[in-house]
């Protein structure tokens, strides 16, 4: 594995298969967890894909996606979805341009639509270039009676494991999981059903379970890479018949 902390030399040298991009966002996460929550979850989370994976190379993560259903909140800041399109695109070209054929993003905040027509897009130009992305919700449980949406149990385990001192608990709401569905995000923003920017069970949350979700959600991503990866590959072959 090799990282932006790497040379280029020692980059070229390595002649990595597989860019990973961790994508995150800087969005609300209630009064407890900070907006950055879903970067410092997308770079832990790429770190260990790509420790697992080996062979690839890992970019940093990008701090900014789609979060505009959070802009009620203060702090909150996110891209327009043409713009993290726009974005994805340039980067998979500069990565195929040095000779790395795949790209896989690794994405942490929900929000990110947008993603999943782009790849499309780029992977049917049949360029030369594959492009896989993994789910947001690969290390997300069910909490009791509360599904785990936004700065709940599961952040707020991730986050004691990860930063616990970014984590203010005497600051915690009360569990909430609104009676709207998810598409209301989309119709109200997350402030039209929960004016705590809360979606979940924050009392759920302990380091332990935060450990156990990242590493559940690293083995996961980096399984499902690798097998796509290789069902590309068996098509590819099949296609040019051979």
């Amino acid at each position: 594995m090799v990282t932006w902390e790497n040379t280029f030399q020692e980059i070229a040298d390595a002649k990595p298969e597989i860019a990973i991009l961790p994508v995150g966002s800087i969005e609300q996460h209630s009064f407890h967890l900070p907006v950055g929550t879903d970067f410092f979850a997308a770079q832990a989370l790429g770190r260990r894909v790509a420790e697992l994976l080996g062979d690839c190379y890992l970019l940093p993560a990008l701090p900014f996606s789609c979060s505009r259903e959070h802009c009620d909140f203060a702090g909150t800041v996110w891209l327009e979805p043409a713009t993290l399109a726009a974005i994805v695109e340039d980067l998979v070209g500069a990565i195929h341009f040095h000779g790395i054929n795949k790209m896989a993003l690794v994405v942490a905040h929900g929000g990110n639509w947008i993603i999943k027509p782009t790849i499309r897009e780029l992977n049917l130009d049949r360029t030369g270039m594959k492009v896989i992305t993994t789910s947001p919700d690969s290390g997300t449980v069910e909490q009791g009676q509360f599904a785990e949406l936004h700065a709940g149990g599961h952040e707020t385990s991730l986050m004691l494991a990860l930063h616990p001192h970014l984590v203010k608990l005497d600051r915690v709401a009360p569990d909430f999981a609104p009676a709207e569905g998810r598409e209301f995000l989309d119709f109200t923003g997350m402030a039209g059903v929960s004016p705590t920017g809360l979606w979940g069970a924050p009392s759920e949350g302990s380091a332990e379970a935060g450990e156990r979700m990242l590493a559940t959600a690293a083995a996961r991503a980096s399984e499902y890479i690798k097998r796509t990866f290789a069902d590309f590959d068996r098509l590819e072959r099949e296609r040019q018949g051979r």
